[in-house]
């Protein structure tokens, strides 16, 4: 089983909760392993793993074992990918929940969401899958914290859990998770879930256009039949983008991180006409265009890409264009200067 992830835009959010809590989010981002820039790329997808660690260097900056629950304010609908919005075209609460069990994968498969029925109520249950990468506790709280705000945004503020029930132990201060959720909140339980009224998942959404939901769910779809199809590849190339700051990686580095042997990971990237060093070499190439155009320095660059010192990158970058990073710069710079808008100055963003 690969490693699971996270949508890169869910930790866009923490860091803007970070930033309000007057954090150093893109330090406490390069502490955890993560790239702070790949939050706006859209699709990008983080390691559970490292996410782990960013819940725990998060808590541990600003003091707060709740900081979870201030996620959710920072939550947008492009936050979940295609999701947020399917949510909001439901046409009933109850299909809302539905939905979000069915493509919560699209956010994350470090757990499983489920709604089970039990008498006149029903639960959205929160599960760890099979593998051995943990979720952090906090990560939990958000995504329920999340649930239960989306729930009242989109059915009313009545729209609350009548419960609302934690795996981990209970923290000093329970009245805030209480004044968040709406609900009593319960501790050390078997599983983490929310608890609604059946009744309550029959009241119809505002936003209800049931055309706009089976298009957003032909969507959601085609994603996760991407994702789980996803070529090594693909997966070696996101794991060089997460990894080149520590260093070129070695090839037995990529195969331990994708659980296959050295052997198996050449055979399979032979299977799809694929070379460990091009696909290094093409993701350091594409890296260093986008490093660029964001302005960024040559030492910066250099770091970023895994290079040894700046007279390295720059020998490879004369291979791969022909030019210098600073001559390359300026042509850019130039072309866009030509293509601008008459009247409009067009620089290079920072």
């Amino acid at each position: 089983m690969s490693e699971p992830t996270t949508l890169a835009s869910w930790a866009a959010a923490i860091a803007a909760a970070l930033r309000v809590r007057g954090c150093d989010a893109p330090a406490l981002f390069a502490a955890a392993g993560l790239d702070y820039a790949a939050t706006k790329t859209p699709g990008a997808r983080f390691p559970v793993r490292d996410m782990t660690r960013l819940w725990q260097l998060a808590i541990d900056a600003t003091g707060d074992p709740a900081f979870g629950l201030e996620v959710p304010r920072h939550v947008q609908p492009a936050t979940m990918h295609v999701l947020g919005l399917s949510l909001r075209a439901s046409m009933t609460l109850g299909d809302a929940l539905l939905r979000m069990a069915r493509y919560s994968r699209l956010v994350t498969d470090g757990a499983d969401i489920q709604l089970e029925r039990e008498g006149e109520h029903v639960s959205i249950v929160y599960r760890a899958p099979q593998h051995d990468v943990p979720m952090a506790d906090a990560a939990y709280e958000a995504f329920m914290a999340t649930a239960v705000r989306l729930a009242r945004a989109m059915a009313g503020d009545d729209a609350a859990p009548l419960v609302c029930e934690f795996h981990h132990r209970a923290p000093a201060d329970t009245a805030i998770y209480e004044r968040s959720y709406g609900c009593p909140v319960r501790f050390a339980r078997p599983r983490n879930r929310l608890v609604f009224a059946h009744h309550l998942l029959q009241r119809p959404l505002p936003g209800a256009d049931a055309q706009r939901a089976r298009r957003l769910d032909a969507d959601a779809a085609a994603y996760l039949a991407r994702f789980d199809a996803t070529p090594v590849s693909q997966k070696v190339r996101e794991w060089l983008i997460r990894q080149l700051p520590a260093g070129e990686p070695k090839r037995e580095a990529v195969a331990a991180a994708l659980k296959l042997t050295p052997r198996t990971l050449l055979r399979r990237l032979a299977d799809e006409n694929a070379h460990y060093k091009a696909l290094l070499n093409d993701t350091r190439r594409e890296l260093a265009f986008a490093y660029l155009r964001q302005n960024r320095s040559g030492a910066e660059i250099t770091y970023l890409l895994g290079f040894t010192d700046p007279a390295n990158f720059s020998r490879a970058f004369r291979r791969w264009t022909g030019r210098t990073p600073r001559q390359w710069r300026v042509r850019e710079i130039r072309r866009s200067a030509r293509v601008a808008p008459k009247g409009r100055s067009c620089k290079i963003a920072p």
